[in-house]
């Protein structure tokens, strides 16, 4: 009976572990199920043209806060925005048979929450770059920018960029004017989130310099008495709109309504009415 017992309970053990044995595999097979479903659906981020068509609704990602003259709240009527990317958004909805759904990101942030599908476009003088360009696919240009060294009114020892060596040069984060900065020997980069409070703090001393894509300074520096523009623009630059890289359908559909635009003469008109067009703007079609 002892030796019954023993044979029993190997038995029942054996049994046992043949069942974990069992469940352990059947865990393990699944695994890579879960795993693909969870690949395929990370490639599902975000909508191509079918699914933006069918809703009827194009999402565009961009920054208000200080985002003169691209888009901001309008001064007299804060309810409403207003810029030359918002008429270019319009227009482009109005060419796509789309009603257009502003999303407000801040600028920092805009290409991380395009990947992520917080919204289908990025316009926001986002500029077309190299290192964008592995994340992101960009459209066609829409306007050719230069930069813009802007100083103190009593400034006189800084004429160019090279001459604002061991001085402070405020910009915004993350832009192609950073860049410029962060490779420009002995100069001190100082990044902010917005366009406004860089001039704010050179009126007041706190930086030495700025440097900015030339519509900004031309919008909040040209017109305060207390700043100057440095020297003649430079660096060469282009604004896209950034789309993700699982969406051609919808990149195709943006560079065929920009084309359109550029060669009715509509994007000049645009350009014109906010003081941007300039003999640049005719390589673009």
């Amino acid at each position: 009976m002892r030796y019954g017992l023993i044979f029993t309970a190997v038995m029942a053990a054996l049994t046992l572990a043949g069942c974990e044995g069992n469940s352990s595999d059947s865990k393990g097979s699944s695994s890579p199920e879960t795993t693909t479903i969870g690949t395929a659906s990370s490639k599902r981020t975000g909508r191509d043209w079918d699914e933006i068509k069918a809703t009827g609704t194009l999402k565009w990602g961009s920054d208000d806060s200080g985002g003169a003259p691209f888009e901001f709240r309008d001064p007299k009527n804060p309810s409403e925005r207003i810029g030359f990317e918002v008429e270019i958004a319009d227009e482009l909805a109005k060419r796509l048979g789309v009603k257009i759904e502003f999303v407000q990101t801040e600028w920092v942030n805009l290409i991380p929450a395009l990947e992520r599908g917080d919204f289908d476009m990025a316009m926001s003088g986002v500029e077309i770059t190299e290192a964008r360009e592995k994340s992101v696919s960009f459209t066609k240009p829409y306007y050719i920018f230069l930069q813009q060294l802007v100083v103190r009114a009593d400034e006189k020892s800084i004429s160019y960029l090279a001459e604002c060596k061991g001085r402070k040069v405020g910009t915004l984060s993350a832009s192609a004017a950073e860049n410029i900065l962060k490779a420009t020997e002995g100069v001190t980069p100082v990044g902010y989130d917005d366009n406004v409070r860089p001039y704010e703090d050179l009126a007041l001393g706190r930086v030495d310099a700025v440097l900015l894509d030339l519509p900004i300074a031309v919008w909040y520096a040209k017109p305060n008495a207390k700043l100057k523009f440095a020297g003649e623009p430079f660096a060469e630059g282009k604004y896209g709109i950034a789309v993700r890289k699982n969406a051609p359908a919808l990149l195709q559909q943006l560079d065929s309504a920009l084309s359109e635009m550029h060669k009715d003469g509509t994007m000049k008109k645009i350009y014109e009415k906010w003081n941007l067009w300039n003999d640049a703007q005719k390589q673009l079609h």
